[in-house]
């Protein structure tokens, strides 16, 4: 504002100056003093300096404003260029996410899709895997159904041939044994091909009974040792396992066996005898001859029993008792009992009397 004003007095001063210098002279006041040359040109560079310095300011501002109009276009291009950089930006960003989502959708449908095959696919192969699987099984079946047949008829065949263990000596003869025989190599071949096959405690005891016929008292023990595992209550299965631990030459561990069959029916002789002979074994022939007592007084007629507690008494030095004990033997079973007599080792003592000579002679 302050410029603005100085530019009006420099401009107001030079129109009057050139008023007064057009004037007439006649109507010049008398009364105006005349300026000196000096005076005139002092005024004139004040004159001049007043209008330079306005001028000098409007020049700078016209100038800024020609700057200012110069870099407008440039700044409007400028703002121009970044809006759309901007907005280009902003378009490449959407078109993005929507090409993404796109492709997401798509993925997913084309997955969805192929999920769906798979499964179809595998649905399919199941449904293959679980005929052929009943199919096996259904084989398999009838297999374990034809093996478990044989396996039944062959211990139906072993129950009609196989004595127990305490009748052996008795009973069995080379041909039945024989049989017996080719039996328990049938049952062999057969359970090796079918491990699933299902044995009951009493298959597992006439498996034993074979195979202590068949003399093979280590298998017979651990068929026996099966079924006490599977019916500890069974009486048989004890007083077996005491024949063939006796066979084994374990007769501590007979008389402890039979001492469970015992324990088990109590009025079973067989047991009370299989006892008396482990007890002879072991020389302890007063319990022995306990043992045969109460096998005969069990079963009068069990011949063995009387043989057997003749072997005692002779062992212990009671002739009488052993004549009078072998005589009740042959009594009930000649032939076998005067054999027997014949060879056995234990009635040498007895060789030279009289009535020992007469009871084998008939």
């Amino acid at each position: 504002m302050e410029i603005n004003n100085q530019v009006a007095r420099a401009l107001s001063l030079v129109l009057l100056s050139a008023s007064a210098a057009t004037a007439q002279p006649s109507q010049i006041p008398t009364a105006i003093p005349t300026l000196s040359a000096q005076e005139k040109l002092e005024i004139g560079d004040q004159v001049d300096n007043e209008v330079d310095r306005a001028f000098g300011h409007t020049t700078t501002l016209l100038n800024i404003m020609l700057v200012v109009l110069t870099l407008l276009p440039i700044l409007a291009a400028a703002g121009l260029w970044l809006l759309r950089r901007s907005v280009i930006s902003e378009l490449v960003a959407e078109t993005k996410k929507r090409l993404e989502e796109e492709v997401d959708a798509q993925l997913q449908k084309e997955v969805a899709i192929e999920l769906q095959k798979q499964t179809e696919a595998f649905k399919q192969e199941l449904e293959i895997l679980k005929s052929d699987f009943v199919g096996q099984l259904s084989q398999l079946n009838n297999l374990f159904v034809d093996a478990q047949t044989q396996k039944e008829q062959i211990f139906q065949q072993l129950s009609a041939l196989t004595p127990a263990p305490s009748l052996v000596v008795d009973y069995i003869h080379p041909e039945i044994q024989q049989k017996i025989q080719e039996l328990t190599t049938q049952l062999e071949k057969l359970k090796g091909g079918n491990p699933q096959l299902f044995f009951t405690a009493n298959d597992y005891l006439k498996q034993g009974d074979a195979l202590f016929v068949e003399g093979r008292y280590d298998e017979a023990f651990a068929s026996y040792n099966l079924v006490i595992e599977k019916q500890p209550e069974i009486y048989c299965a004890w007083v077996n396992r005491g024949w063939t631990l006796r066979k084994l030459g374990r007769y501590e561990e007979a008389v402890l066996s039979y001492d469970k069959g015992i324990e088990i029916r109590y009025d079973q002789y067989i047991a009370w005898f299989g006892r008396g002979n482990a007890l002879r074994k072991l020389q302890r022939y007063n319990d022995a001859i306990a043992s045969y007592n109460k096998t005969l007084e069990l079963q009068p007629d069990f011949h063995w029993a009387w043989h057997h507690k003749a072997r005692c008494h002779v062992l212990q030095g009671n002739h009488d008792l052993a004549l009078e004990s072998l005589q009740q033997a042959i009594n009930l079973k000649v032939d076998k009992h005067r054999e027997l007599a014949k060879t056995n080792p234990d009635f040498d003592i007895l060789r030279q009397d009289d009535r020992f000579k007469k009871l084998i002679e008939g």
